[in-house]
């Protein structure tokens, strides 16, 4: 008899082996692979704060350092482009007790993340919308889970140089699925480049 866990997974491989052919099909028609032939990868820097907020913990002194990796590309003839982005390590430093002692929480993430333009080059100011899923190695200060979910949006400007700098308010929370769930929400700077 299978179980509650591998009836799903079953059921997800036989909805993606019916989907695929008919996917590949439709993306052909539409240039999906002529699109994502013109895309890049995308490095970037990211350096944040903890922010307080009154239904969560005081996050005054957390403070976090990130690096992502993703290949994006652009939609034909229009100002979006799409990709997937990776974390592969996120450090969030938080102060947890009352002696002051930090407690760092090593995480890793990925996900999709979508951009839009002011211009069809892909270049200029952006605003962008992300959402990951995240394991971290220890919790977070209230947060029962260690898979929770990173989502972030900013406004940021890419130079024609292919060099952005961006201003991001990201958010991670295990969505009720464990209790306690107190959000960590932060702000961030930063830098990166297309190649």
């Amino acid at each position: 008899m299978l179980n509650n866990y591998q009836v799903r997974q079953v059921l997800f491989l036989s909805i993606f082996l019916a989907i695929a052919p008919a996917s590949k099909a439709f993306c052909s028609d539409i240039g999906f692979f002529d699109d994502f032939k013109q895309g890049h990868w995308r490095f970037e820097s990211v350096g944040g704060i903890g922010l307080s907020s009154p239904d969560e913990s005081d996050r005054k002194g957390d403070y976090y350092f990130a690096s992502s990796l993703g290949y994006e590309f652009p939609i034909y003839k229009s100002r979006r482009e799409v990709g997937l982005r990776g974390y592969p390590v996120l450090l969030y430093s938080q102060d947890r007790n009352d002696e002051g002692e930090n407690d760092t929480v090593y995480a890793c993430s990925f996900g999709p993340v979508i951009r839009w333009y002011e211009s069809t080059y892909h270049k200029g100011g952006y605003f962008e919308i992300g959402v990951s899923l995240l394991w971290n190695s220890d919790l977070f200060r209230s947060n029962a889970s260690r898979w929770n979910a990173l989502t972030e949006m900013g406004v940021g400007y890419k130079f024609d140089s292919d060099w952005h700098v961006a201003l991001k308010l990201q958010h991670i929370s295990n969505g009720q699925t464990k209790s306690p769930n107190e959000g960590v929400n932060a702000v961030a700077l930063c830098f990166g480049f297309a190649f």
